[in-house]
């Protein structure tokens, strides 16, 4: 059966070409080369005399259909890029698509790639990361630059050398200048080369010096926020009131010792972020049972709405917005309860005597007792 091969080819350095890579060109019926001129190089160091036809940016969208229709008579055909995975900031996803969309087998070969080296070599944690790949030169620039700012795992972006010190100058202005970068410039060449430094310290270094080759930047994540949640999205924190009625007339509110600064060892409501598959009532819930222990169906209650907020105290931006959820609890006892995930401690806490809260607890609080007293449910 056909199959479409897309195939690395080395960043720089020709003899990280793989022995399987080669073998797969020479018997390939077609080489969709996304330059040919740049791959006969390659093709002539190797001695691969497989017929090459241009596959590029401008001409995909034109001749995938045709590709398929060869891939279906059963023809193998073997994709590569100027330098690099296809795919990765290079063509490749198009027709991978469509040859998936067709029942068309695909496989990549692995190979190399250059954000990959340059990740590894930056110092900067690497368990978690995120491709930028090129940033937008006009159209939606500043949104992205926005966007990284926030950005919680070490990112990686590709850029030209006539372009990288604009960038690191608009990369210093928008994440602050003391984020730890790493320029990694000529990857597996004769003259690769590690720049490491702030990215005000790299700004100012291009701003006076020339820039030559192929770049890779590696830029660390911001640093978790404790309080504000300053995302680059519109986000929803659900929180959630419980009260405990016991027969001496009493009530008591359960709380939870926050672990982060800025306000650890103080305590708030349960709560956090919403899931993107979660309904509000579901997040209050579950955030209440993962911080407390409690779980609500255990004693037969169901979140009760009480109101949204967003507080510019909070989050200046106003791109947080928490849906506060309450229930009572008729109990002869208080329920054993338990900090965990972000809680170091939970407790109850009599409705006379609670201590300070943190974020704007306090003042959501008063005014869940004004409006419950109203309506004469506590």
């Amino acid at each position: 059966m056909a199959k479409l091969f897309l195939v690395p080819t080395p960043v720089g350095n020709l003899a990280d070409f793989t022995h399987r890579a080669e073998r797969v060109l020479k018997e390939a019926d077609l080489i969709l080369a996304e330059d040919t001129r740049t791959s006969s190089k390659l093709l002539q160091h190797y001695g691969i005399q497989t017929p090459c036809k241009s596959y590029h940016l401008f001409n995909e969208h034109k001749v995938c259909e045709q590709i398929v229709q060869m891939l279906r008579q059963g023809q193998h055909i073997a994709l590569i890029t100027d330098a690099g995975t296809p795919g990765i900031s290079d063509p490749g996803f198009l027709i991978a698509r469509a040859c998936v969309d067709n029942d068309i087998e695909v496989e990549c070969l692995p190979g190399a790639t250059a954000f990959v080296p340059a990740l590894v070599q930056s110092g900067l944690p690497c368990e978690r990361f995120a491709f930028e790949g090129f940033l937008p030169h006009q159209k939606g620039r500043n949104a992205r630059l926005e966007q990284l700012r926030f950005q919680e795992r070490t990112f990686i972006l590709y850029e030209s050398p006539h372009r990288i010190a604009k960038t690191l100058q608009q990369l210093a202005q928008t994440l602050g200048g003391e984020r730890k970068a790493c320029l990694c410039r000529e990857i597996s060449k004769m003259y690769a080369e590690n720049k490491r430094g702030s990215l005000r310290e790299l700004a100012d270094f291009y701003e006076k010096n020339e820039a030559k080759g192929e770049m890779v930047l590696v830029v660390e994540g911001c640093a978790k926020s404790g309080h504000t949640y300053a995302y680059p999205r519109p986000a929803l924190t659900a929180d959630f009131l419980l009260v405990a009625a016991l027969p001496d007339r009493s009530r008591h509110l359960l709380l939870v010792k926050r672990a982060h600064e800025p306000f650890a060892d103080r305590f708030a409501f349960p709560g956090g972020f919403v899931n993107e598959d979660e309904t509000l009532e579901w997040a209050a819930g579950r955030e209440l049972r993962e911080e407390t222990g409690i779980r609500l169906k255990d004693y037969g209650l169901v979140p009760q709405f009480f109101r949204p907020y967003s507080d510019p105290a909070r989050d200046p931006r106003g791109r947080t917005v928490t849906m506060v959820y309450y229930a009572l609890l008729e109990t002869d006892s208080l329920p054993e309860v338990q900090g965990a995930d972000d809680a170091a401690e939970a407790a109850w806490f009599p409705v006379d005597n609670l201590p300070e809260l943190a974020f704007d607890h306090d003042r959501i609080w008063q005014e869940f007792m004004e409006e419950e007293s109203r309506r004469k449910d506590i």
